[in-house]
């Protein structure tokens, strides 16, 4: 694909292993013009995750592209973070040397408005992280919807149990007041969820092979994704801090011992491509409040009397976009 065709892309992002692999990915397959990594708070800390996605680059050879931090904090409700599945570090703990890129100067959100506003075409924005930077572009200016294409958000359960309350996913349920914001905002919304990602598993078998590749960015790979082998265990405690029990990564879409679900992976596999997938459009909302706050409410028969604001992804073809990522990391070489 031309250079001048490529999808003029922002990945807002909160790195996570999943993240990073996603970055690689986009980076790897050849129809993106990455234009920034804007970095929120979310898999774990704002300065944590911005120093991952330096790695990131690096590893790839892009440090042309800017990073810029962002919101340290949801806009209303305290922070919260899944260091329990990513490692402390949010990439494994597997030991990565620090970047020796810096941050670019800006704040995101600001970044964010610039650069849409900037580009001779509508921006897409893959949103990979709580979606609080969106929001905040929003808030910031007016104008800023009328330069975004669509926001591709790896976020939601609509028929499927979350993956941090009984209803709701992490990325919407970190800061369901800046999911609202944006489905409410007039930009077109593709919802790609745990419907989705739950019927998505990359093997341990799909790992060994990408290690066998013999680069920088296979061993990269490999490396982060050892913590969730064994290590990443959600420890559930009751109202007087006892620990009740613990939750391994697996247990998630039943997927146990066979691999890893690596979500923002299979939300940036739509963008790649969406004949993978089956979606229909639907009005979507967020709630903000109640027993389980961030779950996505889908009115699937028009109830509410509005017009859709989302593509809801429902389906995934698993095995041929894991197929499809393996070869494409195996051959990236940066």
């Amino acid at each position: 694909m031309s250079e001048e065709k490529r999808i003029p892309l922002i990945i807002d992002t909160d790195p996570g292993d999943d993240d990073a692999a996603s970055i690689l990915w986009a980076l790897s397959c050849g129809k993106f013009d990455v234009k920034a990594l804007t970095i929120a708070s979310g898999n774990v800390g704002l300065d944590k995750c911005a120093i991952n996605a330096l790695r990131t680059l690096e590893v790839s050879k892009r440090t042309d592209i800017p990073v810029y931090k962002g919101a340290w904090k949801p806009i209303v409700i305290p922070a919260q973070d899944a260091s329990w599945i990513h490692g402390e570090d949010g990439l494994g703990d597997a030991g990565f040397p620090l970047p020796q890129t810096p941050v670019t100067p800006g704040y995101a959100p600001a970044e964010m408005v610039r650069i849409a506003k900037e580009s001779s075409e509508p921006i897409t924005i893959l949103a990979l992280a709580p979606i609080t930077n969106v929001a905040l572009a929003i808030l910031l200016d007016a104008d800023f919807k009328n330069h975004v294409k669509e926001v591709v958000f790896m976020g939601g359960a609509v028929r499927v149990p979350g993956n941090i309350s009984p209803g709701a996913s992490f990325n919407v349920a970190v800061d369901p007041h800046a999911a609202s914001i944006v489905y409410n905002s007039g930009i077109p919304v593709v919802q790609v969820g745990l419907d989705a990602c739950d019927q998505v598993t990359q093997r341990w078998e799909d790992l060994d092979e990408i290690g066998r590749a013999g680069t920088a960015v296979a061993d990269f790979v490999v490396r982060m994704m050892e913590f969730r082998r064994d290590k990443a265990v959600k420890v559930i405690k009751n109202e007087k801090g006892e620990v009740v029990s613990r939750i391994p990564a697996g247990a998630q879409a039943g997927r146990g011992k066979a691999g890893i679900g690596l979500n923002d992976l299979t939300t940036t596999a739509y963008l790649i491509n969406p004949g993978w997938f089956k979606a229909q459009e639907v009005t979507m909302d967020i709630e903000t409040g109640g027993l389980t706050p961030g779950r996505t409410t889908a009115d699937f028969f028009g109830l509410w009397g509005k017009k859709p604001n989302c593509t809801f992804v429902y389906e995934a073809d698993g095995p041929a976009l894991v197929e499809q990522w393996v070869e494409d990391i195996k051959s990236f070489r940066p």
